[in-house]
């Protein structure tokens, strides 16, 4: 594959389309290894209050690769990504089959991976995007880092989703563990561009379990969603500059997950608790709305013009 760009399929906009992995977004060859880098939640960003994502980062405790027989031929023992970074991790592999397929499984420590590209000991290297989760119903939350992409149907979209795995099911995550089967997403430059929404992936190339020895879930079923009160506590939000985020497609989502949301191009405001799109104010709107640049913070605006006392304490602002 030489040192050109790495294409990864995955949606872009609501079709598929390829994400472009480059040199820095790869990690390195390791002998007898094969290497993957886990992105999780979003990279630094401008803006007041925290700069990351919180709780995006967390832990993988164990990572298992399999031939193209399904025979485990390497583990390695995972570790800690940081909100907002990466970690490279390792399985060491028995012989010289090409590691085909990955198992990524999830500590206690819920994580939200943007990205996960690979690095095989011969040299062959491969990249999966957080889109899949979101394609396939698991958790899911817009990751605000940035890869190039080309095709599907929004020239706006500028980062991945990322997708959330957690191994004590913490706010209800669904699944704990991810399997990779790598040429499954790899896109040769020049080749067309996959046409679909990618669905028909979810349980064969891309595929993810509740808990270990559990059947394979994908794709996931839809369930009646009520109010998620263990968010009832976050009093974060996240301000989006970025073209292509949807505060509404996040509010109305059944497998969403992460702090309230606006998303300052859409014009609207995502209440993640009680799952309610309201309108920014500006533009001559000034009641039951919400101000994100007033005196005090971001907060709504009522219908008698009162602003909210339950206005967020921290803010992430995605430039």
């Amino acid at each position: 594959m030489g040192s050109e760009l790495v294409g990864g399929i995955g949606l872009v906009g609501s079709i598929l389309g390829i994400w472009q992995f480059a040199a820095d977004n790869i990690p390195d060859v390791v002998k007898s290894k094969s290497t993957y880098r886990i992105q999780v939640g979003l990279d630094d960003t401008k803006g007041s209050g925290d700069k990351k994502l919180s709780n995006a980062g967390g832990n993988l405790v164990m990572i298992k690769t399999y031939n193209n027989n399904g025979e485990l031929i390497g583990s390695g023992g995972g570790g800690k990504v940081k909100d907002g970074g990466y970690a490279d991790f390792s399985a060491e592999q028995t012989g010289t089959q090409q590691s085909i397929t990955t198992e990524f499984y999830a500590g206690d420590d819920a994580i939200c991976i943007a990205y996960i590209s690979a690095t095989m000991d011969e040299g062959s290297k491969w990249g999966w995007v957080g889109d899949w989760g979101y394609t396939c119903g698991l958790n899911w939350f817009p990751s605000g880092y940035r890869l190039q992409n080309e095709g599907g149907d929004d020239d706006k979209v500028t980062s991945p989703r990322c997708t959330w795995i957690d191994k004590d099911h913490t706010h209800d995550f669904k699944a704990s563990i991810i399997g990779i089967t790598w040429p499954d997403f790899y896109h040769k430059s020049g080749d067309d561009i996959p046409k679909g929404n990618g669905k028909s992936s979810c349980g064969k190339g891309f595929r993810a379990w509740a808990n270990e020895g559990d059947k394979q879930m994908l794709p996931a079923k839809k369930k009646k969603r009520g109010p998620r009160l263990s968010q009832r506590s976050d009093d974060r939000l996240v301000i989006s500059s970025g073209l292509s985020h949807n505060a509404t497609e996040v509010c109305e989502s059944e497998t969403s997950w992460g702090p309230d949301f606006v998303s300052k191009e859409e014009g609207m405001h995502c209440n993640m608790e009680t799952h309610e799109v309201t309108p920014l104010c500006g533009n001559g709107v000034t009641e039951d709305c919400f101000d994100t640049d007033g005196n005090g913070g971001p907060a709504m605006v009522h219908r008698n013009g009162k602003r909210s006392l339950t206005n967020p304490s921290k803010v992430i602002r995605w430039e």
